[in-house]
């Protein structure tokens, strides 16, 4: 039997564990033996039904993930490989545990869900690390690496000198069970889940309120998560009723707020870390039966067609178009719309699909 060796930078209670946690779930459906290895302590929780091995580390701001991989290696230099073994190394870690996987002999894949996405003096620490993962990729024979999409993949291109051969695409899935549209779907019942970081885009949001009530509308909005404008958007809410914030909830909580909305906003702007990327919450949205409206930019669009339940507009628009695109709804063309993005989830966005291009990557890697 296959054993998989999961280094994660993550905690359970992470908002992003959620691509990890189905990833895992995948592999042990299919019998892969799994011990997953990360900060969170012993005997706690994880909601994985696999071995858990907890490791400690500093909880120093930009020193968690450096002392986290330091001591998983020291762990690692200790163990009895029983081999076939491959290694999943979230970016964060690889440097630390290099030389030990190296010396053991197992081979690995380098799991990056999304560069750097922190601003200022973290920003300024992680690229370093993630230029780094990135190259011990690429000067090893036996790893490889993983990216949500095409454009994450050239954006590493660009950065490193690294073959073709060397990706392979982890698209975002979603749990078709666990997010799920509710009976009824209508009004215009906006939400968006996520961080509630201003480098975001989130401050456009009550905006866009304001102007749809201006403009005659029946709106509301609910913001779920936490971040630098926690506060302030809180302070905005006590003086508009129709908008509400929460703060960070679990995944069952966040899917019946999403079956009781209508439409989804992606208002994170066109800067490097969001045009690369895949969120997760796009997926989310879409197996809810939610509308999706946001910025239009590589990392929001699921390709190049344009879908009717889908509404992407340039950032300078974003308040304008989206006041206009809101009047144009009506309760029947919600319903219909929101069908045909269900559809697209059951068609598209399965874990099923990412889980399968994993399963092939840890066997032709584990046999190199």
């Amino acid at each position: 039997m296959m054993q998989v060796m999961w280094f994660s930078a993550n905690s359970v209670n992470d908002m992003c564990f959620t691509s990890q946690k189905a990833l895992v779930k995948g592999l042990l459906k299919n019998g892969y033996d799994i011990q997953f290895i990360n900060k969170d302590p012993p005997n706690s929780t994880i909601g994985l039904d696999c071995q858990h091995i907890a490791i400690d580390s500093s909880n120093f701001p930009g020193m968690k993930s450096s002392s986290l991989g330091k001591n998983m290696a020291k762990w690692l230099i200790k163990q009895e490989i029983i081999h076939p073994a491959v290694a999943i190394v979230d970016w964060r870690l690889i440097a630390k545990l290099y030389s030990a996987l190296t010396k053991a002999n197992i081979p690995w894949i380098l799991l990056d869900r999304s560069p750097p996405a922190d601003t200022g003096i973290l920003a300024k620490l992680q690229w370093p690390i993630w230029r780094r993962a990135w190259k011990l990729v690429a000067n090893s024979d036996n790893a490889k690496g993983t990216v949500v999409s095409s454009h994450h993949q050239q954006f590493v291109a660009e950065k490193i000198n690294i073959s073709p051969n060397k990706f392979c695409q982890l698209p975002v899935g979603v749990d078709l069970e666990v997010f799920s549209p509710a009976p009824t779907n209508d009004g215009l019942k906006l939400i968006y889940h996520g961080r509630l970081d201003k480098h975001r885009g989130v401050l456009a949001l009550p905006m866009l309120v304001r102007k749809s009530i201006s403009d005659g509308l029946d709106i509301s909005l609910k913001l779920i998560g936490d971040g630098d404008c926690y506060d302030e958007l809180q302070q905005i809410a006590k003086d508009i009723d129709s908008i509400s914030v929460y703060p960070p909830m679990t995944l069952e909580e966040v899917a019946q707020h999403l079956r009781e909305s209508t439409i989804g906003l992606l208002p994170m702007p066109e800067i490097d870390v969001w045009a690369i990327s895949s969120p997760l919450k796009r997926s989310e949205y879409c197996a809810s039966g939610l509308l999706i409206f946001g910025i239009d930019h590589n990392g929001h669009r699921f390709d190049q067609s344009d879908y009717s339940w889908m509404k992407l507009v340039p950032q300078y628009d974003f308040h304008e178009e989206g006041v206009k695109w809101l009047s144009e709804l009506n309760t029947l063309s919600i319903s219909d719309l929101s069908k045909s993005s269900r559809k697209f989830a059951e068609e598209n966005l399965s874990w099923d699909i990412p889980v399968k291009s994993l399963i092939q990557l840890i066997h032709s890697i584990s046999e190199s």
